[in-house]
């Protein structure tokens, strides 16, 4: 595949490829991945209500603990 960036992009990428002693191409194949990564969970649909269910969950599995703890005392 070939690439072509802007030549400003190019140049700050070149230079931060530079200060940590990658390729060019590394920090492509890199900050490509990073995207990728990012997009594909931010379009991950969140069920609400087994959220909702998993946070009531939390707060009885809490409130049974605050129980167990008071009663061993």
């Amino acid at each position: 595949m070939t690439v072509t960036l802007d030549p400003q992009v190019a140049a700050w990428a070149r230079e931060a490829a530079d200060r940590q002693n990658r390729s060019l191409s590394s920090m492509i194949n890199a900050a490509l991945r990073t995207t990728l990564v990012h997009e594909s969970l931010t379009a991950l649909v969140i069920d609400e209500e087994a959220e909702l269910a998993a946070a009531y969950d939390d707060v009885r599995l809490t409130q049974a603990a605050e129980r167990d703890a008071g009663g061993a005392a």
